[in-house]
């Protein structure tokens, strides 16, 4: 696979976990070695066979999953036992339970109780684990570096679930999709599904059409439904971008007349909900100094931190631009220092190559064998160098 690749969703009518997998082997991922992984989790045969139809005159793959009937219904911590003793890549583990965790928290909400004490249902079925665990995988397997995606689409109507009849989207998946841009259709049958809206949720954070690249390969998967007024239809676009374009925005206000304390507890505020935020000392109108505070944020996030900038500051106004920023691409390996993991992030940009260990966990591994967190990182750093040679 390519240095720099990019799985770019086009959603025509909706997304769901196994169509999402379907993209992932007309891709080339090989669906055995998924079934193996989840029949070892599960204990239980899973069989996968994918099968070629025609929509719209497009070939398109629909996965025929073969499980045995269960009454399982698990919780998250089950959920997070069973990808812990899995055979998963690190990333692939990470990223599942990820989106797991978004779906628990989702069906929390929905249903009045915290993340860890809701029961599955679906989502802890054995194919929902199949199409979560297994689009992890195939990521990671495929070598694919990042996900982008169109608007989610919605449907209307109702969908019968393991409580009744519910409306159309499911209102986990509604919750799952708040804060995002959809497109809701008069389509009466359920388009995007809660596990298709969390793989989503977890891997992106803009929803657009647009995309620059080379294109390497596509793939169409499709459901099980027939819809009524358009065709159920999933694009998958394999992309290779030399240069890793990550649309942003910037927001910038002056402040002259609030302390060292309150601009620290500013950004205290502002910490979890953008990229970066960082201050310059300058000298303001009245000649009063002032301090220039910037925050560096995902687009679609500026109300939010313009309201977290207007409730926790005296600023009466902020100043905003959208623009690009060039970004190595990341990924986490995991080396052994003394016996202890350290995770390293690899960094990455056409023929350059970095390595940088996790500060926090060197410190965490100092505290545990008596060395320095400088000794921890430099061991780390070495071993992940030696490792990819």
């Amino acid at each position: 696979m390519h240095a720099d690749t990019t799985l770019h969703f086009d959603i025509l009518s909706g997304i769901a976990g196994d169509m999402s997998l379907a993209i992932l082997h007309g891709l080339g991922l090989n669906l055995s070695e998924v079934a193996d992984i989840i029949s070892e989790m599960t204990g239980k045969e899973i069989k996968i066979e994918p099968v070629t139809v025609s929509i719209s005159g497009i070939e398109s793959f629909r996965l025929k999953i073969t499980i045995p009937h269960e009454h399982a219904h698990r919780r998250l911590g089950d959920i997070k036992e069973l990808i812990s003793k899995a055979k998963l890549p690190a990333e692939a583990a990470k990223d599942a339970l990820g989106i797991f965790s978004i779906v628990a928290e989702a069906e929390g909400i929905v249903h009045g109780k915290p993340a860890d004490e809701v029961h599955f249902h679906e989502v802890g079925a054995i194919d929902s684990i199949l199409d979560i665990v297994g689009f992890a995988y195939g990521k990671h397997k495929l070598g694919i570096k990042n996900i982008s995606s169109s608007k989610p689409v919605l449907g209307s109507g109702f969908v019968k679930c393991a409580h009744g009849k519910v409306p159309v989207p499911a209102p986990a998946t509604l919750k799952i999709l708040e804060g995002c841009e959809v497109i809701r259709t008069d389509e009466p049958n359920e388009l995007t599904t809660p596990t298709g809206a969390a793989i989503l949720k977890y891997y992106i954070k803009d929803f657009s059409t647009a995309y620059t690249g080379k294109v390497l390969n596509s793939a169409y998967s499709t459901g099980t439904m027939t819809l009524k007024t358009m065709p159920n239809i999933l694009r998958g676009t394999l992309i290779e971008s030399a240069i890793k374009n990550d649309p942003v925005t910037v927001i910038e206000t002056n402040i002259d007349d609030s302390t060292g304390e309150m601009i620290g507890e500013l950004f205290s505020k502002l910490n979890g909900e953008c990229i970066d935020v960082f201050c310059t000392s300058a000298i303001g109108k009245k000649n009063r100094p002032s301090t220039q505070v910037s925050v560096l944020c995902q687009r679609a996030k500026v109300e939010k931190i313009a309201e977290i900038l207007f409730a926790n500051s005296s600023t009466a106004g902020i100043r905003y631009y959208n623009t690009d920023r060039i970004i190595m691409q990341r990924e986490f390996i995991t080396v052994k220092v003394k016996g202890f993991d350290v995770v390293v992030k690899k960094l990455t940009y056409k023929g350059v190559t970095k390595f940088s260990p996790e500060w926090d966990e060197c410190v965490s591994c100092a505290k545990k064998t008596g060395a320095t967190p400088m000794e921890i990182y430099d061991n780390a750093k070495a071993l992940a160098i030696k490792t990819e040679l």
